[in-house]
């Protein structure tokens, strides 16, 4: 199995991507092109390809390629291809996300840190209305606002925006595929800080150099040489509310853990772990998880907190006494409620019951635990117990 198979197959379950080809998802048919989606995947050319069409010619920019009719007044491109096939295909490439811009430190120390990770070149390709192809870098469609000096960009980065916990590809939300300001949920962001704020924003459309609007464009993207062993790399790790750790899909533990994180450090120096926990997972789970990770080598963390989904739950009896008298206070005035009570009731009620089926099941699966360990501590006395009984050899 490929080392990316797990990475798309989880995009695939959760209906972000399907590959059309006849290949395994993850593996890398050299030679031959992949289509994922509208995304065209030249493994041997290192190279991913989709069609845009031109929505914007000149204002200040966001974004360069954006979703298909979506933020198209700060876009000079508009997509039908879905940012997570793009993601998809540049996985087969090989590439591991990077990290998006980001704050380093506290108060007065803290310093930004641009985009960081694997390198792209990115070419725009189109016909004009005689029938002659253009083919340009992308930064040629870019320019600085007022008397400023711009270098456009000759390399891009693989962010990679993420998959939320709902299973939704963050990228697709507000369609944000290439961002030239920064945005952490696009897939492809600049080299260098790029501010997205109206009186700070940089970068501008040439009208000059940009062709009609409506024009189809072909975007084509390049890795780099190298790119797929940047020092900079950002890997997730989830942790859920049993304490089992995954990585793309796959679970991990203990020395496991540390085997992967030596070698995730081995091919990017630089690399970071994002310990997404389950709202009721237990710090000491996250700390494990660290801790491995560091023997592994790894330096560089970042923590998120999955949000509970429901209510919270009473823990203690008093807890549960003050939530009675809240319900009975609703039910009583249940007209000065926008949302009825007695839906609401019924939907906790439910909440309760699947609680208390995992708890039970818990209950079952430690008492289970407990009798087998009895067992073997019985025989473990029994094996060093000295011969002749209790009071030794005869």
């Amino acid at each position: 199995m490929g080392r990316n198979t797990v990475l798309l197959a989880a995009l695939s379950a959760a209906g972000l991507w399907a590959p059309r080809a006849t290949q395994a998802a993850g593996s890398r048919p050299v030679g031959k092109r992949v289509a994922i989606g509208m995304v065209q995947v030249d493994v041997a050319k290192r190279r991913c390809s989709f069609e845009t069409e031109v929505c914007l010619r000149e204002g200040a920019l966001e974004f360069l390629v954006v979703g298909w009719q979506t933020k198209t007044h700060e876009s000079i491109l508009h997509t039908k291809a879905k940012a997570s096939h793009l993601h998809a295909g540049l996985l087969l490439l090989g590439l591991t996300p990077g990290k998006p811009a980001r704050w380093s430190g506290q108060e007065e120390g803290a310093r930004f840190l641009p985009p960081a990770g694997a390198g792209l070149k990115m070419e725009l390709a189109w016909k004009d209305k005689n029938g002659k192809a253009h083919r340009v870098d992308a930064g040629a469609w870019l320019k600085a606002g007022g008397e400023k000096q711009f270098t456009p960009p000759k390399e891009w980065i693989f962010v990679g925006s993420e998959v939320l916990p709902d299973g939704r590809y963050w990228a697709e939300l507000d369609g944000e595929v290439v961002s030239v300001t920064n945005f952490a949920s696009a897939v492809i962001d600049v080299p260098f800080r790029s501010s997205n704020v109206d009186a700070m924003r940089d970068l501008f459309a040439d009208p000059a150099a940009i062709p009609p609007v409506g024009t189809k464009v072909e975007v084509i993207l390049t890795a780099l040489p190298g790119a797929e062993k940047a020092l900079d790399a950002r890997k997730m790790l989830e942790i859920d509310r049993f304490g089992q750790m995954r990585i793309d899909g796959k679970e991990l533990h203990g020395e496991k853990l540390q085997e992967w994180a030596a070698k995730y450090i081995e091919r990017h120096e630089r690399g970071q772990v994002v310990l997404r926990a389950a709202a009721r997972a237990l710090m000491h789970d996250v700390e494990t998880a660290r801790t491995d990770l560091r023997l592994g080598g790894v330096r560089e963390f970042h923590v998120q907190r999955v949000p509970a989904r429901g209510e919270v739950l009473p823990r203690t009896p008093q807890q549960a006494q003050r939530a009675l008298t809240q319900w009975r206070h609703k039910f009583a005035h249940a007209e000065e409620y926008i949302h009825e009570p007695g839906r609401q009731a019924r939907r906790l009620l439910d909440q309760i019951e699947l609680e208390l089926r995992r708890r039970q099941a818990q209950t079952n699966m430690l008492k289970e635990y407990a009798a087998h360990l009895r067992q073997e501590l019985g025989r473990y006395k029994v094996s060093t117990q000295p011969a002749g009984g209790p009071g030794g050899r005869e």
